[in-house]
């Protein structure tokens, strides 16, 4: 059988596989990734032995293919469901013209759980994934991107056009123009983008805090993740310790009277983009909370912060000065439960960043 349960001596292979043919790497691969995918797939709070990552093998062993799984609790109308997350899907170039792809993605698909979900695909793991049942979930697709910096923004993303060989130069050439561009942008009231001075205050983020947040802001959704205080505790962790987004940074914020109106988690990469992870809240505020991100990300260096929106919020966002593209990681789903896909299609699930396998992606520590 081709495909079989992945197992720890796959590790090495599947780690080679990622490093070269998904990050696209030509450096060996580090030595640290190897605890990584132990960790991840094996000893993870939602690792489960009953239902493995997966290996597609060729004729002498060889292992060519890969698709990571985990299988998370979830809560629909209040009732527990159980929901495999897939990612990284992996092949070799020298087997992409046969059948691994689909048998890796067929294989994941069959297993009991009541929803089998995806949150990154990109668009060759998309194709494989439509052909096999899934359905692509426009609510949970929808991106957004807000300048703190415009000019060093518009420079970073004239680098990434230019490719890895011009790019560094093209920036350093474009900063000193770019920056005084910024600053003079910054004098005028007209200016979209102008930082808001919040009104509101930030402090560290605890684990035991974000659980009471999760639960007391979920109200209103169908669909949401379960977490305790182990398992949030040891994500929190995982994203922290696998620094390549930059430094994570979780806020609490408060309103005047010291009331938790909300929060956010984000990374930040000075004069780079910090990638948001979640941002939650009383939804009476989520404009006040994302003035307070975008004043705390500017604060830090940031030049712009990218993140999934929520689609209730959408309108928050764009009052915001937020872009909006649907070209970031596909989110896929497929149940035999039509009633989760129809939450799910009209955005009535509270899922971030945080909740899928976005924040379980191995990548993160290059």
């Amino acid at each position: 059988m081709p495909v079989r349960p992945f197992v720890e001596t796959d590790i090495p292979q599947a780690t080679d596989l990622y490093w070269h043919h998904m990050r696209r790497k030509k450096t060996p691969v580090p030595p640290a990734m190897e605890a990584c995918f132990k960790e991840l797939y094996f000893t993870n709070p939602w690792a489960d032995r009953s239902f493995p990552s997966l290996v597609y093998v060729d004729r002498n062993g060889k292992v060519v293919g890969f698709v990571g799984a985990f299988v998370r609790n979830m809560s629909f109308c209040g009732k527990p469901i159980s929901v495999s997350l897939g990612g990284n899907l992996i092949v070799h170039p020298e087997a992409r013209s046969g059948l691994a792809a689909a048998r890796l993605v067929g294989a994941f698909l069959s297993g009991k759980q009541d929803l089998q979900l995806t949150d990154s695909a990109n668009d060759r793991a998309r194709n494989v994934e439509e052909r096999m049942g899934c359905y692509t979930i426009p609510a949970l697709n929808i991106h957004w991107a807000r300048p703190l910096r415009l000019g060093q923004y518009a420079a970073y993303n004239l680098s990434r056009l230019a490719g890895r060989a011009i790019s560094p130069w093209l920036m350093l050439g474009a900063k000193p123009l770019s920056s005084f561009a910024d600053a003079m942008a910054a004098k005028f009231s007209a200016n979209p983008f102008r930082p808001v001075k919040s009104r509101l205050q930030g402090a560290e983020l605890e684990v035991e805090t974000l659980l009471q947040c999760m639960i007391e802001f979920r109200k209103g959704y169908s669909l949401w993740p379960e977490y305790d205080a182990a398992s949030l505790g040891w994500l929190l962790s995982f994203l922290e310790r696998r620094c390549a987004h930059g430094e994570l940074r979780k806020v609490l914020v408060r309103d005047e009277d010291q009331k938790a109106i909300g929060w956010y988690i984000y990374y930040v990469v000075r004069g780079g983009v910090g990638e948001v992870v979640q941002l939650g809240g009383d939804q009476k505020f989520t404009k006040e909370i994302l003035e307070h991100l975008f004043q705390d990300a500017l604060e830090q260096g940031v030049i712009a912060v990218h993140g999934a929106v929520d689609l209730r919020h959408m309108a928050d966002f764009s009052d915001k000065g937020c872009l909006f593209t649907s070209r970031g990681g596909w989110t896929l789903a497929k149940s035999k439960n039509e009633q989760i896909l129809t939450v799910l299609r009209r955005g009535d699930a509270l899922f971030s960043r945080l909740d899928g396998e976005w924040s379980l992606d191995p990548g993160i520590l290059s």
